[in-house]
């Protein structure tokens, strides 16, 4: 490995502003993921790819030190021994005329050989979320984005994207002066922050869960009462919040949301998956009847050495809703994969027009081809 793959300071202890100085570093070096573990030397992945950026092991009283530096407590440590996670944010400003840094942290305890130790993820923020127009987003899919009331979901695996896409969503809806909107966001933590988007005729507030409202669910429900034109949710992770989110795009509501599935169908059998089971006929048919659009997004390999964005995508139409709620429900995920083939777009139909503009080697495109079939 060259002397250049390390952080320029390696051999110095990852304590307090020298911790600070090399989350920043990492950062410059388009990392998406920086892991700090008890006796393990420190690596980072850029563009999908880890790599090694400390040549020496972490000291057992240094990885400590750091998640007392962040925590902003000694009590950090304990909380980790007790066995509760740590999820946090983390936000670097080195002097007054460098730019802000943020970051994600989860720490968890962790069994080193026969020791006990601690891992470390931190998980570098957009200072400003990416705009649309550097993410590839396709004309039907930006006309598809414009509405103004519905559900719209942006789902895919953990680091597929989908967070910068609803980003980049909420940073075009705030700089459009054409558009008056009021949107709250509730996540789990923050991951974008929008103080540095020019607002022309919207405002956005975010809380973080559970940090300033307890559960998604109790967000939904306090956001609906402060009259938003559009509610954001990081994620609906169960039964309650699937249920209040389907309540606010009842109530006349823009309700924009993310799930972990992979493709388009495995979103609609989700969706009823979470439903509580006393309701699931009720809520089902709401959420249909005020369904928008259905995204899927994961990163491939890029021609340039990053990753670039392909995407699964279903406008859903007056008909499309008619269809689906005229059919039994276990047949839903058959249409909604039929109505993707014939009114949207396909993830084979994606990965051809990536390679066809150059953005993937025929060789990702074969490979990414091969675990459609």
């Amino acid at each position: 490995m060259g002397e250049d793959n390390y952080w320029p300071e390696d051999g110095s202890h990852l304590r307090s502003e020298n911790l600070d100085r090399f989350l920043v570093w990492c950062a410059t070096e388009e990392a998406s993921r920086i892991e700090i573990q008890t006796k393990m030397p420190v690596t980072i992945r850029v563009h999908g790819r880890n790599r090694q950026v400390t040549r020496d092991a972490s000291l057992p009283l240094d990885v400590e030190d750091a998640v007392t530096h962040v925590f902003r407590s000694a009590t950090g440590v304990a909380e980790l021994r007790k066995g509760t996670p740590l999820d946090l944010s983390h936000t670097i400003r080195l002097d007054r005329r460098s730019r802000r840094h943020s970051f994600r942290l989860n720490a968890i305890g962790t069994q080193v050989g026969s020791e006990t130790g601690i891992s470390m993820t931190f998980r570098p923020l957009a200072d400003i979320p990416r705009p649309l127009s550097e993410q590839d987003v396709e004309p039907a899919l930006m006309e598809a984005l414009a509405g103004d009331r519905g559900m719209y979901l942006i789902c895919g695996a953990t680091g597929s994207g989908k967070t910068t896409l609803m980003g980049g969503v909420n940073r075009a809806r705030l700089e459009d002066p054409g558009i008056h909107c009021d949107i709250i966001e509730g996540s789990q933590p923050l991951e974008l922050l929008y103080d540095l988007v020019e607002r022309r005729n919207s405002t956005i507030s975010q809380c973080q869960v559970p940090r300033d409202v307890a559960t998604f669910g109790e967000f939904i429900r306090a956001a609906m009462r402060r009259e938003p034109t559009d509610i954001v949710v990081g994620e609906c992770r169960d039964s309650d919040t699937m249920e209040s989110a389907i309540q606010a795009a009842i109530s006349g509501h823009r309700l924009t949301s993310s799930l972990h599935t992979f493709d388009c169908q495995s979103t609609i059998r989700r969706v009823a998956a979470l439903c509580p089971g006393d309701q699931r006929d009720n809520l089902t048919i709401s959420f249909v009847e005020n369904l928008r659009l259905l995204v899927n997004q994961r990163l491939l390999p890029s021609t340039d050495g990053k990753r670039t964005p392909i995407r699964e995508f279903l406008p859903v139409n007056r008909a499309i809703r008619n269809t689906l709620l005229d059919a039994p429900r276990d047949q839903w995920p058959r249409l909604t994969r039929e109505a993707v083939h014939k009114h949207g777009q396909t993830f084979e139909q994606a990965i051809t027009k990536a390679f066809q503009a150059g953005r993937i080697s025929e060789a990702v495109a074969a490979a990414a081809m091969q675990q459609e079939q």
